[in-house]
């Protein structure tokens, strides 16, 4: 999301105007907020373009990123791509169940400042690891998850986190800014989830390209760990607006890791599917408790990965507040799920020496805010110090 301080310009505008008028008696209008402001592209990582036409919110090409600046710049770092197998998806098909790897052998750390994904295999959601060379062991390619016992977590401890696909994003940059990146350790092996899911009525064969851009380690000031947010208790109720919040307090798990509350978040992306009317994000504890620091309206199939250029320091907060908003229109209690169920979720970067997962597994009815009925529950958090050297597999046998 870009944000611009367009009542800041307005006041140097106004300025200007004033000097340059004195003992004049020319007028110099003062001119008004760009139509782009209003748009706020940057919010579904696009550039805003003015041009005779009027001012719109446009896609960036590949290779490039929607920057602060509001428009389309070339992603920085050395590239390294792979696409994955096609798959075919039938018409109101959902395919679950499958992962699909490429082992990079690096010989050398990799320092990821950018993951850039293009697909057109309808790609509702995907999670994107990567572990040593020798976890997880069998042949490159797509492969049943349940095969080789893999799962999420197990694979960001022995590995970590690369990236993760906002829902049904068919292009999305995760861009660092500059000398901030995420470290791949020598001879790892990137794993991501296949979660297709075509809501046409046509049948579409597409694949997924993923690209990680990478940067010398002498560049990098900023290393990132992985964090986890999710309600997994949801328990939408039919015909009605509902709001699912969840209270994480961070800073007792940070001193049982060893370690105080103070990470510094540079990367947010949430997460939810189709019945969504909402999602926030939001500092708990502390001098600036309740400081929203993610806000989504309605979802709308757009990638929503949020950078901050300037990081959020959370030294002397107490955790995270985080939901999602419902106006369900369904018969029935929708869970959280695949298919047509829900999800409330968000993976984040943040510089710190100790990552972490939370999670909510029930809901309370606790309150109402006017017609919106306010579901709660505890939330369960593991938290681990996180070692920047990790080790990688073995090198490739000759």
């Amino acid at each position: 999301m870009v944000w611009r301080s367009s009542w800041l310009w307005l006041g140097m505008s106004a300025l200007v105007s004033a000097l340059t008028g004195c003992g004049s008696n020319e007028t110099n209008p003062i001119a008004g907020p760009s139509a782009c402001d209003a748009l706020a592209c940057g919010a579904s990582q696009k550039a805003c373009v003015e041009d005779a036409a009027g001012a719109r919110c446009e896609a960036c090409g590949a290779g490039q990123y929607a920057a602060a600046s509001g428009k389309c710049e070339a992603l920085e770092g050395t590239p390294w791509s792979h696409e994955f197998a096609k798959f075919t998806v039938q018409a109101g098909e959902e395919i679950s169940g499958l992962c699909q790897s490429v082992t990079l052998n690096n010989a050398t750390e990799i320092w990821v400042n950018a993951v850039e994904l293009e697909q057109d295999e309808w790609s509702h959601h995907s999670n994107w690891t990567f572990v040593p060379s020798d976890r997880f062991e069998g042949p490159d390619g797509v492969w049943k998850c349940s095969d080789r016992s893999y799962d999420q977590v197990t694979a960001a401890l022995v590995g970590g986190v690369l990236y993760a696909q906002s829902t049904q994003a068919m292009r999305e940059v995760q861009k660092f800014p500059t000398a901030v990146a995420v470290r791949i350790p020598p001879y790892s092996r990137i794993i991501g989830d296949v979660h297709l899911l075509n809501p046409t009525n046509m049948a579409a064969t597409g694949s997924l390209k993923i690209t990680l851009y990478g940067i010398p380690e002498a560049e990098v000031a900023h290393k990132m760990v992985p964090f986890h947010m999710n309600y997994q208790g949801l328990a939408i109720p039919p015909h009605a607006k509902s709001r699912f919040m969840g209270e994480c307090t961070l800073t007792d798990k940070f001193a049982a890791a060893g370690a105080a509350f103070d990470p510094k978040v540079y990367f947010i992306m949430p997460h939810t599917h189709s019945l969504a009317a909402g999602f926030f994000f939001d500092i708990m504890g502390g001098p600036r408790d309740g400081e929203r620091l993610v806000q989504l309206g309605p979802y709308d199939g757009e990638a929503h990965g949020k950078v901050y250029n300037e990081p959020i320091d959370m030294t002397g907060a107490e955790g995270f507040r985080f939901g999602c908003e419902y106006n369900s229109d369904r018969d029935q209690v929708v869970k959280w799920g695949l298919g047509d169920q829900e999800m409330c979720e968000l993976l984040g970067f943040a510089e710190s020496n100790v990552a972490f997962e939370s999670n909510i597994t029930s809901a309370e009815e606790v309150g109402k805010d006017g017609d919106v009925s306010i579901f709660s529950a505890p939330c369960t958090t593991i938290a681990f110090a996180w070692d920047h050297n990790k080790a990688g597999g073995p090198a490739p046998t000759p």
